[in-house]
């Protein structure tokens, strides 16, 4: 008997330029502003005479090192670090003149590549290697500050701009790793939420008015108004997500205003991406522009764009500049140009995050009606199991108590009393269940917590049992449970406990970061059903292989409200994480009684 083996068929792989169109297509949002502020580079050093073109080549290099260290953080990291050292060195034999934005002498891409890469770092790699290789990249950076040649600087207010940038790298790779502990935004005012998802704008914004203020040399008067403008555009866009279309209406109000006044006070604006339009208002209002094409519909996102684009030009033709002069016509378009490419930038953002959660909305919708029918499904099973049960229970008592009320009115008379028990509980279970027909799967539904519970006590040591067996490897945390109930509880209540310790348990095994111990206390008292589940882990909340649904605290949330109970997850007193329940034994059956 002859044997062979055949090889697994592989998939012929993909063209290069695929992949790397692919690879391009996650981050074309940094990639068009790496090109961007990269084009401005290039014609910068093409066209001063005092400026070395061969700097195109190291600022080319590091803008690829920010584009791949998306895949490869950690390499692309310590090569930009020496990179920027070699490039110091060749500025400082050839006395090149390194122009600069916000950080002295080192160039606006060396800049922005570099913040790239902090961010990678922190997103994708382990914070101990981030470290190490942010260290390189900041000792490389003031290397530059301090070995370049350049023009005039402060070295307190580049080091301090720096500083501020580099919070802004780490905080948002840190965010964006999903590190953060994400807090229950339901039980909090939808302006603390709006702040705390804002971090990131008002970081940026807050960076953009540090720089306003360092880069200023005119009047003091000149400086307030410019602040004060570029202030309340800020907070504008800080808020933009709640009313976008009026922000921005506001925002360019807010422009022109600032315009009119610098212009009949006889104040002088200094140069920046868009003439005399501030750096932070330029910021501001390219963020309440994405805004709006994000959030606001169509024909309202196109006025709100014209209204700021509308107040742009006018705040560029209308402000003086330095001198008192408006810029010839060359500057003028130059600017107009560079506008145009920030307002694309703009709208492409507002509509890549808008195909986003249209994208979202329906995968959800997609996940609500699948949902829908696992109810269904269990609704029937609940129907067949408790329901049905006690209704037949009724249909037997009231036989029997046929047969017997001539000879034996006594038995009659208990059997009527039961019937009137098995009826009350009938209800109670048929209001419950009829309470409960809503579109989410219940937390940590399985075939075994789906299947009515009498025994409550029993059915947690046997999951307890059942999931050490799984888990039973060396990293697992121990469970340790303790029951005390001292009473018969319902079995929706039963089962509704039983899957939120069984959902949680999942959580402890999946999330919880260094957890070795987790603790699951259950009591009853005569009015509630208490149950309390904690671990030992970090409060960094670890991603499982695979990802995550995302709906377990929220189906866990749902079961126990409807249920008239109150639920509640979040961090322990001191380390790890807490899942509070509370379930009312009583009170449907003695609304029942009461009727």
């Amino acid at each position: 008997m002859s044997s062979f083996v055949t090889s697994p068929k592989t998939e012929p792989a993909e063209p290069w330029w695929r992949r790397f169109g692919a690879f391009l297509h996650e981050q074309w949002i940094f990639a068009a502003l790496l090109g961007l502020v990269w084009s401005g580079d290039a014609l910068a050093l093409l066209t001063d005479h005092g400026r070395s073109p061969l700097l195109i080549l190291p600022i080319t290099a590091m803008a690829v090192l920010a584009i791949f260290g998306r895949r490869h953080p950690v390499r692309c990291g310590l090569a930009a670090a020496v990179l920027l050292c070699g490039t110091t060195a060749v500025v400082r034999l050839t006395d090149a003149n390194v122009y600069s934005l916000g950080l002295e002498s080192v160039l606006p891409t060396e800049n922005l590549a570099g913040l790239l890469l902090v961010l990678y770092l922190f997103q994708f790699r382990p914070v101990r290697k981030a470290i190490v290789v942010t260290a390189a990249l900041v000792v490389a950076c003031l290397a530059a500050v301090v070995f370049r040649d350049g023009t005039t600087y402060s070295l307190s207010q580049t080091v301090g701009f720096g500083f501020l940038q580099l919070l802004l790298a780490t905080g948002t790779g840190l965010y964006l790793r999903g590190k953060w502990l994400v807090r229950d935004d339901a039980l909090d005012s939808p302006i603390r939420v709006l702040l705390r998802r804002q971090w990131p704008v008002i970081a940026a914004l807050s960076i953009l008015l540090f720089l306003e203020f360092a880069r200023s040399n005119g009047s003091l008067i000149a400086l307030v108004v410019v602040l004060l403008g570029g202030l309340v555009m800020s907070v504008l866009a800080v808020f933009a997500p709640m009313r976008p279309v009026e922000a921005a209406m506001l925002g360019s109000v807010a422009l022109v205003l600032t315009a009119l006044v610098m212009r009949f006070l006889g104040l002088e604006a200094e140069s920046g991406l868009l003439g005399p339009v501030p750096i932070s208002s330029t910021g501001a209002g390219m963020l309440l522009l994405t805004f709006a094409t994000r959030h606001a519909e169509p024909r309202r996102a196109v006025r709100s764009g014209v209204a700021l684009v509308a107040a742009a030009l006018f705040a560029l033709f209308v402000t003086p500049l330095e001198g008192g002069s408006y810029g010839d016509l060359s500057d003028q378009l130059q600017s107009v140009f560079l506008g145009g490419l920030l307002l694309a930038i703009s709208v492409g953002t507002g509509m890549y995050f808008r195909a986003r959660d249209e994208e979202r909305a329906k995968s959800v919708q997609a996940a609500v009606s699948d949902a829908q029918h696992a109810e269904r499904m269990a609704l029937a099973r609940e129907l067949h199991d408790v329901v049905a049960h006690h209704v037949t229970g009724i249909v037997v008592q009231a036989q029997a108590a046929q047969l017997v009320a001539a000879q034996n009115p006594k038995a009659a008379t208990d059997a009527l009393a039961r019937i009137s028990e098995s009826g009350t509980e009938a209800l109670t279970a048929m209001r419950r269940l009829v309470a409960s027909m809503r579109g989410a799967e219940p937390a940590g539904a399985s075939e075994a917590t789906e299947q009515a519970t009498t025994n409550l006590e029993a059915d947690l040591q046997a999951l307890v049992a059942a999931t050490q067996r799984v888990a039973g490897h060396a990293g697992a945390p121990t469970v340790n449970l303790r029951v005390d109930l001292g009473r018969e509880i319902p079995p929706e209540v039963a089962r509704s406990a039983l899957r939120v310790v069984q959902e949680s348990l999942t959580n402890a095994e999946k999330h919880a970061l260094d957890a070795s111990y987790v603790q699951v206390d259950v009591r009853a008292d005569l009015a509630n059903l208490y149950a309390l589940i904690t671990d030992d882990g970090t409060m960094a909340r670890r991603q499982p292989v695979g990802g995550s649904g995302g709906y377990g605290l929220v189906g866990m949330r749902e079961r126990i409200e409807l249920l008239g109970g109150r639920f509640r997850a979040g961090p322990g007193e001191h380390v790890g994480w807490r899942v509070e329940v509370v379930l009312p034994l009583a009170e449907q059956t003695e609304e029942v009684g009461q009727r």
